[in-house]
């Protein structure tokens, strides 16, 4: 207490408890701020005015100023932290008014009102209109920039976002209801893998009737895949991807074939993007069919890397993956009609007949499609012309050289009797051999008749080094009946002439016939247009329209209508409807306070528009109490809670950022795109079957469960896992693991993929988890680079680090919560020693122990607010002393995801009063029913 100070206590009671219960005595604002300021001179200044101005925190000058933002005093204030332990604390009743006047003070700077749609709301809210299943989020630019959520109300609609939507708009109603119809569904077979690369092509032989694999990873560390062959998705949409397959060998656990989209490519050296769309646990040694489904586009092919720790790089292996066949099916509708035309034509007069499915007519070259034929100069038994046709370097056409060698000239002369116009030829050389044979230059010759050649065309040389494709490309197309390849030279190791070639085909243009399935909506009516206009309109504004309300659509359709189909005018009218501000800036414009509850809780809760349950609700106006929680219990049990899970997750823990940390290959071999494609999966999982089954908050702590696969469960340590599907997992008494912390995605997602460090962990559970406001860091204050072959160790030279005052008011309160997380490498693994990075010669050259020494000791003890603790184990219980903080950090983090906005001051003091008011308020389904009906309460 300052020296001269009248204690504020005496003589004040009955004016502190008007300000805490405003009903009793009134007093005026400026009453309010005076006494407010005095509990805190009395309590705060010692430490906080402007001469000593700890943590770099002057009171004195803060409340000076005009405008004060006192969320930091508040938070502290509210959980106890301020004023310290060992100094004098106020009354319950002295805090109280501290915090509502802060809290009214706060009220002045509103949120803005309103928010644009973030891009997975735009997408998820269209695919549920128009009843489709398209993921086209990825078109539209990110849009949560350094915001913690994307539905912050401080994003701006910008131009390049707004056409974005339109586009996708376009593409999203133009699978729903396509100008040309539906393309009809195929079936392809194939047991055929395309050429690789000689230093991969080894890792993978012929097996029975198919391909054996072992696990390989290139060079680089990439995940290295082996496309399928003869399947080309022809349109973009969903396929059905059915592998036949079985293990091979004596391997104990289950092996992952995962499958990839994306563009062939030859070698590592050139890799394209690919991206995972599946796995499969392979663990039976009989042949058995497992179904992916995937969307696939246009010029992606599909491919496979198959995984097991037991069997990396084993040449002509004799253990692994045996695939069969992989058979595929698709574009894939829901149902004929498709739901699309079923949902939004709904009572409308439909047209369709049948749609086709077309049965896999084989692999063709150009030249059987087109009816030709091939001849050859000469060939050697088992290498005849037809090895040449077959789509497979590891094949080939050679000439005679046993018993007796052919003589010169060799050739190939293909015949063209249907004078399709033939652009080029493409060539490729056969691989797998000593390459004699291999063709080094050639000369092409047309002929009308096959006897009379004529001039040479043109000449050239090709590259025996290059497996890829080769096109010889003729000078102008030509219709020729006959067409000669000449080999002018090539490779002769014993000094024979002779020739070889793996692949050759005609390159011509081939229309491939396209059947076409048609819905249509067999009307003329205007009033049928306008029903389905007013219905789709009311669903996408979540309200009921007047006649004037939807006449800037009906225009649009009608006007449409006049030269075109119902459908295509139908579409001109749903995409005014979808591109108008009122579908993309929220909250709308709402005929009843139900329906406006209605559109938030979709939102929130399915990132999308009311179902039909809720907009039946909203009709009598009868979204209220026990009706909402209902609604709001109805809607976390369905499947579509899921983006919701999702979505919070990702950003509230900052999943999104995973593929932005690539973990050392030198320190984590080890880890790979199958660890980065579970590690979510799990974080996702684990929350939702907290909400769903409310579970106090607690469990964000520590628990006694999680779930895995055996993917994961390898990466932890726990055995008895098998199979790559996700299952809940009880953890062994002495497992660290439990709770959000120590899950494999926090912990990598909060490094470098390097090195750890408990600045970043700190900080991210002194935000995420704790709710300790943090300010940022001094500019002119280095970043700490982990030196973990030093004599010091990591915590010491965090030590020195905090030497400077502006450093350590903040890092007495971050940096012990990462200190505990030190026994978690850079990718969550479990560790009592540091590993310290070694050089590699050369090139860098992957491989599975890596390029590391082990270094120091780790020490993950530390102290928070006077408790002590040795590690992980000690961390958890100082924090679950004060489960009700965990709570009210979760209340504020799903408040401020829903709203657009963080919760003012009197909002946390009322999510803070509400969990301490009952022990069951700490439960999650119930925080999140809690925030909700009074974020609704609010907006009314």
């Amino acid at each position: 207490m300052r020296a001269g100070m009248q204690h504020p206590r005496l003589g004040r009671i009955a004016i502190l408890f008007a300000a805490v219960f405003p009903h009793g005595v009134v007093i005026a604002d400026e009453e309010r701020e005076e006494h407010a300021i005095k509990i805190l001179e009395y309590y705060c200044f010692d430490c906080h005015d402007s001469a000593t101005k700890k943590g770099e925190l002057s009171l004195e000058d803060a409340l000076a100023k005009e405008h004060f933002d006192g969320t930091l005093v508040f938070e502290n204030l509210l959980a106890g932290k301020m004023p310290p332990a060992d100094k004098e604390q106020p009354t319950a009743e002295e805090k109280q008014a501290v915090l509502n006047w802060l809290g009214k003070r706060r009220e002045e700077a509103s949120p803005k009102s309103f928010r644009r749609i973030s891009r997975h709301e735009f997408v998820h809210s269209l695919n549920d209109l128009l009843g489709t299943s398209v993921d086209l989020a990825s078109e539209i630019p990110e849009d949560r920039g350094t915001n913690d959520f994307d539905s912050n109300r401080k994003i701006k609609l910008s131009r390049e976002m707004l056409n974005s939507y339109f586009s996708v708009a376009d593409k999203m109603l133009d699978a729903a209801f396509p100008e040309d119809g539906f393309p009809a569904e195929q079936q392809w077979v194939t047991s055929k893998i395309r050429d690789s690369h000689e230093s991969y092509r080894i890792y993978h032989r012929p097996y029975k009737e198919g391909t054996l694999f072992s696990w390989t990873r290139a060079n680089n560390g990439n995940s290295y895949s082996f496309f399928i062959d003869n399947f080309d998705p022809p349109v973009a949409g969903w396929y059905e991807l059915t592998f036949d397959a079985a293990k091979v060998g004596k391997i104990a656990n289950e092996l992952s074939l995962q499958v990839h989209a994306g563009k062939y490519y030859y070698a590592d050296d050139r890799p394209q993007p690919q991206r995972l769309v599946g796995v499969i646990s392979v663990g039976d040694r009989e042949v058995r069919s497992q179904t992916i489904r995937a969307f696939l586009r246009p010029g992606e092919n599909v491919s496979v890397h198959c995984y097991s720790q037991h069997n990396f790089r084993n040449r002509n292996p004799q253990e692994g993956i045996y695939i069969k066949q992989m058979k595929a099916r698709g574009p894939l509708l829901d149902s004929w009609p498709p739901t699309s035309y079923k949902m939004v034509f709904d009572g409308m007069p439909l047209r369709s007949g049948s749609r086709e499915t077309l049965e896999d007519g084989g692999f063709q070259t150009n030249l059987q499609r087109i009816g030709g034929k091939v001849m050859v100069s000469s060939f050697q038994e088992g290498m005849e012309k037809e090895k040449m046709q077959d789509e497979s370097n590891l094949t080939f056409w050679h000439t005679r050289f046993s018993p007796k060698v052919a003589k010169p000239p060799h050739f190939v002369v293909f015949e063209n009797p249907s004078g399709a116009e033939i652009e080029g030829l493409s060539f490729a050389i056969w691989t797998g051999g000593n390459g004699n044979g291999l063709v080094k230059s050639y000369e092409i010759y047309f002929s009308a008749d096959g006897k009379s050649w004529g001039e040479k065309v043109m000449s050239g040389g090709l590259d025996v080094r290059l497996a890829n494709e080769q096109p010889i490309i003729f000078p102008s197309e030509t219709t020729s009946r006959f067409i000669k390849f000449l080999v002018t030279d090539s490779v002769q190791l014993d000094n024979k002439s002779i020739a070889s070639v793996g692949k050759l085909d005609v390159i011509t243009e081939i229309a491939e016939p396209v059947a076409i399935s048609r819905v249509a909506v067999v009307s003329r009516s205007e009033e049928h247009l306008k029903r389905v206009i007013r219905r789709f309109a009311e669903r996408a504004f979540s309200s009921v329209l007047s006649d004037e309300d939807l006449a800037p659509y009906f225009d649009v359709a009608l006007t449409g209508f006049k030269e075109g189909d119902f459908v295509q005018a139908a579409k001109l009218g749903m995409k005014a409807v979808l591109c108008s501000p009122r579908f993309l800036l929220i909250p709308g414009e709402y005929s009843n306070s139900s329906y406006a509850m209605a559109a938030e809780l979709a939102r929130s809760l399915w990132l999308s528009v009311p179902d039909e349950e809720l907009l039946t609700l909203a009709a009598s106006n009868g979204l209220s109490g026990e009706v909402v929680r209902g609604e709001i219990a109805r809607m976390l049990a369905e499947e579509r809670s899921e983006r919701m899970i999702r979505s919070f997750s990702d950003q509230w823990l900052n999943l999104r950022g995973l593929n932005k940390v690539t973990p050392s290959l030198k320190l984590y071999p080890l880890f790979d795109d199958l660890m980065n494609h579970y590690l979510p999966i799990e974080t996702r999982r684990y929350l939702q079957h907290l909400i769903q089954e409310n579970m106090s908050a607690g469990h964000l702590i520590d628990s006694d469960f999680t779930f895995l696969n055996q993917r994961l469960a390898r990466h932890y340590g726990i055995p008895g896992v098998v199979g790559q599907e996700m299952r809940k997992v009880s953890l062994p008494a002495e497992s660290p693991r439990g709770g959000l912390m120590t899950m494999a995605s926090v912990l990598q997602v909060t490094t470098d993929g390097f090195d750890t460090s408990p600045i970043l962990r700190g900080a991210w559970i002194s935000k995420n988890i704790v709710g300790t406001p943090l300010s940022p860091p001094p500019e002119s204050v280095p970043a700490l680079e982990p030196q973990h072959d030093h004599a010091e160790t990591l915590k010491e030279q965090i030590e020195q680090h905090k030497n400077s005052k502006a450093c350590y008011a903040c890092h007495k309160s971050i940096d012990p919560y990462g200190f505990a997380l030190e026994n978690f490498d850079a990718v969550g693994e479990w560790r009592e020693t540091y590993k310290i990075k070694q050089a590699h010669r050369g090139t860098f050259q992957y491989r599975p122990e890596g390029y590391f020494k082990m270094g120091g000791s780790v020490d993950a003890s530390g102290e928070i607010n006077g408790d002590e603790f040795r590690n992980i184990f000690g961390l958890k219980k100082v924090l679950l002393a004060d489960e009700r903080k965990i709570a009210y950090n979760f209340a504020k983090k799903f408040f401020e995801y829903a709203n657009g906005h963080e919760p003012g001051l009197v909002q946390r003091l009322y999510f803070w009063e509400f969990v301490g008011r009952k022990p069951e308020n700490i439960r999650l389904k119930t925080l999140v029913t809690e925030v909700l009906e009074y974020s609704l309460s609010e907006s009314k």
